[in-house]
């Protein structure tokens, strides 16, 4: 039962940071970073997804949001010394 309460109580969060983790991606200008962060937020939460214990679970969100933090930092840099989007192969569609 106290798994269950764990993740229910900390699911909502998880996909938050999930989500603010991949849009924060998507606004770095160069193609390798985007998917570096894009990658990074996946692999983290896939091995995290099979915690059980409610401080594994919450050290893993407070980690996931020290790396957020970061990566909003980067991407502030990236904006203000990136300077404009460099078309790539790889953003065609």
């Amino acid at each position: 039962t106290t798994h269950r309460m764990a993740t229910t109580a900390t699911r909502p969060r998880a996909l938050e940071l999930y989500r603010a983790l991949l849009r924060c991606g998507r606004s770095f200008n160069d193609y390798n970073v985007r998917e570096y962060v894009k990658r990074r937020a996946t692999e983290s939460f896939r091995a995290n997804a099979a915690l059980a214990d409610v401080d594994a679970i919450e050290s893993a969100l407070e980690e996931g949001a020290r790396e957020l933090d970061v990566a909003r930092r980067q991407a502030t840099v990236y904006a203000l010394y990136g300077g404009a989007r460099k078309p790539s192969a790889m953003d065609v569609r």
